[in-house]
């Protein structure tokens, strides 16, 4: 072999030397790139497991809080219910104590104008009473006086006796209509309550972002966990 086949030879073997070695540095550079490639990828992954992670006790979170939801949504329905079977109740016994009342009234007015004319007819007995007559027999009539007078006595204390009674029913009927007065707002205070408290669930079960009611979408999921 000739001196410059062999320095041709060297020559060569010089430049895939230096090819390989330049390869090499860009082989490792590749590597190194590929390297932080997969660091980054493995934290993203590792990101995205916890992200999952979190995603998934949020989700059992909002399970528990629709079946709350859920639950708190019957308990009203069944308030409500109850509540407007109280008002039914209420507005029946009302009418009645309106009756009952009207018809008191009723009583006391003819009871009192019943009580007037028997005063005045008493009255009336006693000033038309025969003086005369009294003083030419005051021995003989006044046994018969005296039962007239007694008679008398006992009447008004009759009459007097049964105002007593009719004025004592009519307070007592109209502590009742009061009362059921009472229970009547009471009720119509727990309607608006109710009302108030459907209207704030409704919110909350608003979406805040597309405005979209997920009311109807909880109960549905709800009947399928407990399927």
């Amino acid at each position: 072999m000739s001196q410059r086949e062999l320095l041709s030879l060297i020559r060569n073997f010089a430049a895939e030397k230096s090819e390989g070695e330049r390869r090499v540095v860009s082989l490792r550079k590749q590597i190194e790139k590929l390297a932080r490639e997969l660091n980054e990828s493995n934290a993203e992954l590792e990101n995205a497991k916890r992200c999952k992670e979190m995603a998934e006790q949020d989700l059992k979170g909002f399970e528990v809080q629709l079946m709350l939801v859920e639950a708190s949504a019957q308990t009203l329905e069944a308030r409500v219910s109850l509540i407007h079977d109280q008002i039914s109740d209420v507005g029946s016994d009302l009418e009645t104590l309106k009756s009952e009342a009207a018809a008191l009234r009723d009583q006391f007015f003819h009871t009192m104008l019943h009580l007037n004319a028997t005063i005045r007819k008493f009255q009336e007995s006693v000033i038309t009473c025969d003086m005369e007559a009294l003083d030419s027999t005051a021995s003989r009539d006044v046994p018969q006086m005296t039962v007239k007078e007694n008679d008398a006595e006992v009447a008004l204390r009759a009459l007097e006796n049964t105002l007593l009674e009719v004025i004592s029913q009519t307070a007592k009927v109209d502590e009742e209509y009061q009362a059921e007065q009472q229970n009547y707002k009471n009720s119509s205070k727990l309607e608006a309550t109710y009302s108030s408290l459907g209207e704030e669930l409704q919110r909350r079960c608003m979406c805040p972002s597309c405005h979209v009611d997920n009311l109807e979408s909880f109960s549905e999921l709800l009947a399928n966990l407990e399927k």
